[in-house]
C-alpha cells in the first residue's frame, strides 16, 4: 500500500509487462561445407514472431575473419512479423592451412583445414526485446 501511495504521488507508471513473442529462425538453405575458390553460397533465414518486430537482421560472424571466405555483408528487414534474409558468402583462398579451433563461439570445437562461421539472426522489438539465433558451420576452401 506504501509503494503504491509513493507511485501516485512522484507520479510514475508503473510499466506492464507483456508477455515476450514467440519467434523462430528456420534455415532457408543448407550450410555449405565445402567451396572452390571463387565459389559461392547463399544462406537463408526465416524470422517468424508472433508479435511485430522493429526490425529483423542477418549478421555473419568468424573465427577467422577475412581468411579462406568472405561474405557479402548483412541483411535486414525494417518490421513486420516475418522476414527471409539471405547472406552470400564465397570462397576466396585455401582454408588447408587454418588450424584447428577450440571452444568457439563456446562449446564448439573445428577441425583444422577449415573456416568456423556462424550465421547470427536476430529480432528486436519495440521496448528494446530481442530475440536471436545463431547457425555454426564451417567451410573448407580447395
Amino acid at each position: 500500500m506504501l509503494a503504491l501511495a509513493a507511485l501516485s504521488v512522484l507520479g510514475a507508471a508503473v510499466p506492464v509487462l507483456a508477455a515476450a513473442p514467440t519467434v523462430t529462425f528456420t534455415l532457408l538453405t543448407p550450410l555449405p561445407t565445402q567451396l572452390a575458390i571463387g565459389e559461392t553460397a547463399v544462406i537463408g533465414v526465416h524470422v517468424e514472431s508472433s508479435e511485430p518486430f522493429v526490425m529483423a537482421i542477418a549478421l555473419s560472424d568468424a573465427y577467422y575473419p577475412g581468411r579462406g571466405v568472405s561474405f557479402d555483408g548483412s541483411s535486414a528487414h525494417p518490421g513486420g512479423t516475418s522476414a527471409d534474409l539471405y547472406l552470400t558468402v564465397t570462397g576466396r583462398a585455401s582454408t588447408a592451412g587454418l588450424a584447428a579451433v577450440e571452444d568457439w563461439p563456446a562449446d564448439e570445437d573445428w577441425a583444422a583445414g577449415a573456416a568456423p562461421l556462424a550465421v547470427r539472426a536476430g529480432a528486436r522489438f519495440a521496448g528494446g526485446g530481442v530475440a536471436s539465433a545463431s547457425f555454426l558451420f564451417a567451410v573448407a576452401v580447395a
